[in-house]
């Protein structure tokens, strides 16, 4: 299956058509600082990597949060993350993560996030992730074309 994006959703994707699966897909290889002094990668920085996959999920639908913000005065914040570790993951290793939504309510969602290495699930992230007006830090739905940004990441 292709995703193939509207026209209002043409900023900030390279490749117009991409298949569904690698708009989920994020490759990174894990570099010095993200280690400890064992080489593995140390915990907290599973969700700064988790942030940047799903931000680059986003992105390659045409979504950015900042975009959100100057548009809409809205913006994204994580109210409920579960982690759990498998396996260590090392230095100079490459790792996949994957990007599910597993489900979107007004104004909020909740996202599966699995790092792998080659075939091998090493650690799982569940996140909720919360819309909120920017002046009040109350909650607010999310804007139609976010709403179908994130049926294409099911």
């Amino acid at each position: 299956m292709e995703i193939i994006p509207s026209n209002s959703f043409d900023k900030g994707i390279s490749n117009p058509a991409l298949a569904k699966e690698e708009v989920k897909t994020y490759r990174f290889r894990v570099c010095y600082e993200d280690v400890d002094a064992a080489g593995i990668v140390y915990h907290a920085r599973y969700f700064g990597i988790a942030d940047r996959a799903r931000t680059e999920s986003i992105r390659r639908l045409g979504g950015t949060t900042s975009d959100l913000y100057k548009d809409f005065g809205l913006v994204l914040v994580v109210r409920e993350a579960e982690i759990k570790f498998r396996k260590p993951l090392y230095i100079d290793e490459l790792v996949i993560v994957k990007t599910n939504i597993i489900t979107t309510l007004g104004a909020s969602c909740w996202l599966s996030q699995v790092f792998f290495r080659n075939e091998e699930i090493v650690t799982e992230l569940k996140i909720q992730l919360v819309c909120l007006k920017k002046e009040t830090y109350m909650p607010a739905p999310f804007p139609a074309d976010w709403k179908r940004i994130f049926a294409a990441m099911i």
